[in-house]
């Protein structure tokens, strides 16, 4: 797909991606009788598809900090017949035209790639285990307001990794995904939605 790098121009705020088509497994399995039965095992389709089936493509325009190449994570609504370029017949990959915000980040190996705008963080919880009338809780109660930088662009230059970022409540986007084959989860949180620094 290399030829295809910035060939494409996407028009108003989307970006041109290229998606892996599902595909069938050949299995050799020998019966009792000892013959050979070929099983194929559709692969398109899995318990975690939301996360792991059309989410998983590869940037074909540069996009803010990620350059074209790039493996990214998309929304798994993103990928469909509507946005789906034919112009360049390919019996493995398809391509297609998603609005920018279905983007959520870039990722090498298992290493997460921040885009422009966004960080990566952690939910904080209260360090009392302990209710004002001495009951121990079992559960921990999250800060609302209140998110640990993990990761973040080169862009973003008032926090570091490990700052304390005062956001607006729910502003904390979760992300489940299945990257190397790792079921995992992020959250996401935009730059705009920081009101401070704790």
């Amino acid at each position: 797909m290399e030829h295809l790098y910035n060939t494409i121009r996407p028009v108003g705020k989307r970006v041109i991606v290229s998606v892996k088509k599902g595909s069938k497994d050949s299995h050799l399995v020998t019966g009792p009788d000892g013959k050979e039965v070929e099983l194929f095992v559709d692969t398109s389709f899995s318990w975690d598809g939301k996360v792991s089936n059309p989410t998983q493509a590869t940037l074909l325009t540069d996009y803010k900090n990620l350059k074209a190449g790039t493996n990214v994570l998309v929304h798994h609504n993103a990928i469909n017949a509507e946005n789906q370029l034919d112009i360049y017949p390919d019996t493995t990959t398809t391509i297609h035209s998603i609005e920018e915000e279905f983007l959520y980040f870039g990722f090498r190996g298992e290493e997460l790639i921040c885009l422009d705008g966004y960080m990566i963080v952690e939910r904080m919880y209260e360090d009392d285990y302990v209710s004002p009338g001495g009951i121990i809780l079992t559960e921990k109660k999250k800060l609302d307001t209140m998110m640990r930088i993990v990761n973040k662009p080169e862009s973003i230059t008032d926090f570091e990794v490990g700052d304390i970022a005062v956001v607006y409540k729910f502003s904390d986007y979760e992300i489940t995904h299945n990257i190397g084959g790792k079921r995992t989860s992020v959250i996401r949180l935009k730059y705009s939605d920081c009101l401070g620094k704790g």
